[in-house]
């Protein structure tokens, strides 16, 4: 019963992903894509690995698809562009797949335990005693926590130029100066009239 899951969640998420880069209609490429992280989100819940499982529904499928659709029906692209720049890449893109599948040969041809180095856990030991969030964090806080700091700061990085690239002031609304109000003095605040 496992293998056939398996196998079906397999197929039908390499079969979506096919369909994601051949689909006409970008928006309906974003829905496949929607598609595949589902499928692939079955497949981490088939092989026990709860927490990865959640957390691509919930970061892939819940924000970073739902932001994708949104800049593509607010991009309005047209179908023409689209047919067009898939053909001029289609070079570029056989020559960067021959890297990546080289580079995947060659890793999985060497021993894995060499390439890790020091950063090889034996995980048959942990599995009875710790839960799998107990096992990625211990990993990320221990081992990776550099990468995970630098990652954190890139994202920091993009929000901050984000906000400032979309953030316009319009001289013709009036806003709410704090720095303003908390300067003032009483002296300044209070005004007396005589009658």
């Amino acid at each position: 019963m496992f293998d056939l899951l398996f196998y079906t969640f397999a197929f039908l998420g390499f079969l979506s992903s096919v369909m994601v880069i051949s689909s006409k209609n970008p928006v309906h490429s974003v829905f496949f894509l929607i598609l595949v992280f589902c499928f692939s989100s079955c497949l981490l819940l088939l092989l026990t690995v709860d927490f990865l499982s959640i957390i691509f529904i919930v970061v892939y499928v819940g924000a970073i698809a739902v932001l994708f659709l949104f800049v593509v029906m607010m991009l309005n692209i047209r179908l023409a562009q689209v047919a067009e720049s898939f053909i001029r890449y289609i070079p570029l893109s056989f020559g960067v797949g021959i890297i990546f599948l080289s580079e995947l040969y060659y890793f999985l041809s060497s021993n894995i335990n060499t390439k890790m180095g020091s950063f090889s856990v034996d995980w048959v030991y942990f599995l009875d005693e710790y839960t799998n969030i107990v096992l990625i964090s211990d990993l990320i806080y221990t081992h990776y926590l550099p990468v995970f700091i630098m990652s954190g700061l890139v994202l920091l990085v993009a929000m901050i130029g984000t906000i400032s690239l979309t953030l316009h002031h319009s001289l013709n609304v009036r806003r709410q100066l704090v720095y303003k109000q908390v300067g003032r003095s009483v002296k300044q605040s209070i005004d007396f009239y005589k009658v």
